[in-house]
């Protein structure tokens, strides 16, 4: 059957140009007629749209008005996929028949040329298309692919980095700026440290004595912490004062003093000058060293960040795990360390079900105990010396393999993570607060183990809180214990 080509319409409802067939082997998307029995057809190879020619020649109407049927307009709801997105849309597309492009309306209004997201060093731009190529184009938030036939941001500096319109302007991933005719200047940023010489340096942190490199940092004892992180240093290189006690590791040292992080969408700035406990916004741990602080106002709410999690990237590798993990953004899964759900967490995109919460990805992964000679070790699972349950040697209780724990590779010993660490495991010793002379933090490294005001037991953690006043000396095994006393209200008592 001949047909006149001059009675096709000038414009069909597809994003993309289709291109003419002969007797295919579809279905017409629109009236469902076999397309073998007719001669020519339009097809869409990008989106398998297949189109008989009568029903492009005669197209659905839109609205439809039938006062004897219903009394209302009848609007007919147009499906589509927006091309700035890639997602669906229902009904009412924005329509570029130039440049074969539908899109969201709040596509056109709300998403951003040029922006900064906390996942990248530099800037992204929108496009409408990715490009075919012969990799696979993955999202640098979710992980997830992302169909280069629709809008993503990309980087002009990395060409095989991409992230999903929506994943990119989340208001955890954008600070809310449109960068675009804005000028791109590098901000000078202050070194960390001054250097002397091969070994020495000036710290800002301690800018009145001059930090030697210590090469002989295996030799401290097991309570030396860095001033940074507050952990202990473990035979980690570390710079040393040449005057007074103030040590760091070299990693910590080496910081910047300003930097981007992907769990936050401002930039950090590092903070030294206070010495009180804090709580960090996604740990939830109370350290009092060096830490990463928001300069944004966030009202009420404080972004603080310790130099454990600050130092977390992406992909984030970890001992007990095969592959790298993420923070993807995801509803919050149970943490397979600890059982537990917590606002930050790192998942696996490989295993579906397996998520870290910051706290245990930051657990350190060697640990010295006072119940043990050797250095005792992060483990998840069975050990090599699992004869039937396993026993903290500790508090005497069971430990879940299932979950981490500590263990001794050399005598087979198991430990609860908060009987080898306690709650007070990054505070550094002295006084919790300058402005408070009665309360800080000691070893427990007694004779004898005193017992808790608060609980009543004997403190069995590493460290432990004294409270000491003219009038009276008092302990708490834990900073729990010590805040729950101080808003401890005594039940009402029926004296009748």
């Amino acid at each position: 059957m001949r047909r006149d080509l001059r009675a096709l319409p000038p414009a069909i409802p597809c994003s993309h140009f289709p291109k003419i067939f002969i007797n295919g082997n579809h279905d017409c998307h629109f009236c469902k007629i076999d397309l073998s029995t007719t001669s020519l057809y339009a097809r869409c190879t990008i989106c398998n749209v297949n189109m008989d020619l009568d029903c492009m020649v005669n197209l659905p109407p839109l609205t439809i008005f039938e006062p004897k049927h219903h009394k209302h307009l009848l609007l007919r709801v147009v499906t589509f996929t927006c091309n700035a997105c890639g997602l669906e849309g229902d009904r009412n597309p924005n329509v570029c028949y130039e440049c074969h492009l539908m899109v969201h309306k709040d596509c056109i209004e709300g998403l951003p040329r040029v922006i900064y997201i906390n996942r990248h060093d530099h800037r992204v731009s929108h496009t409408f298309h990715l490009g075919q190529d012969e990799r696979d184009w993955e999202c640098g938030v979710c992980r997830r692919t992302i169909d280069w036939v629709y809008g993503a941001y990309t980087c002009s500096l990395c060409p095989s980095y991409a992230v999903h319109s929506k994943c990119a302007t989340r208001k955890e991933v954008w600070d809310g700026r449109e960068l675009e005719d804005v000028s791109e200047e590098d901000e000078e940023i202050e070194d960390p440290f001054k250097v002397i010489n091969e070994t020495n340096i000036i710290h800002f942190s301690h800018e009145e004595h001059v930090l030697r490199l210590d090469e002989n940092c295996h030799m401290e004892n097991d309570a030396t912490r860095c001033r940074g992180c507050i952990l202990a240093i473990n035979g980690n290189l570390s710079y040393k004062c040449l005057e007074c006690d103030f040590i760091i590791h070299k990693v910590c040292a080496s910081l910047p003093r300003k930097r981007r992080h992907f769990l936050h969408n401002h930039k950090l700035t590092l903070r030294v000058d206070k010495a009180s406990i804090f709580l960090c916004s996604t740990c939830d741990t109370t350290p009092n060293g060096f830490r990463y602080e928001c300069d944004e106002d966030h009202g009420d709410e404080e972004f603080v960040f310790d130099l454990q999690c600050s130092s977390i990237s992406e992909p984030f590798l970890h001992d007990l795990h095969p592959h790298p993990l993420y923070w993807t953004l995801e509803h919050s899964k149970k943490c397979k360390a600890c059982g537990t759900k917590a606002g930050y967490d790192l998942n696996c995109i490989v295993c579906d079900d397996y998520s870290l919460c910051m706290t245990c990805a930051t657990l350190p992964s060697k640990v010295k105990h006072r119940c043990d000679d050797h250095l005792l070790s992060l483990r998840q699972g069975a050990s090599d010396f699992d004869t039937g349950h396993l026993w903290c040697d500790i508090c005497e209780t069971k430990t879940d393999p299932s979950v981490f724990y500590y263990t001794c590779d050399d005598c087979g010993v198991s430990l609860h993570l908060k009987c080898v660490l306690g709650d007070l495991y990054n505070a550094k010793l002295g006084l919790i607060d300058p402005r408070d002379p009665a309360h800080e933090v000691l070893p427990n490294n007694g004779v004898t183990r005193p017992f808790c005001f608060h609980c009543e037991l004997r403190c069995k953690f590493p460290f432990l809180i004294r409270r000491a006043t003219e009038e009276f000396t008092l302990y708490y095994c834990s900073l729990n214990c010590c805040l729950e006393a101080a808003f401890y209200i005594p039940p009402v008592t029926d004296e009748g």
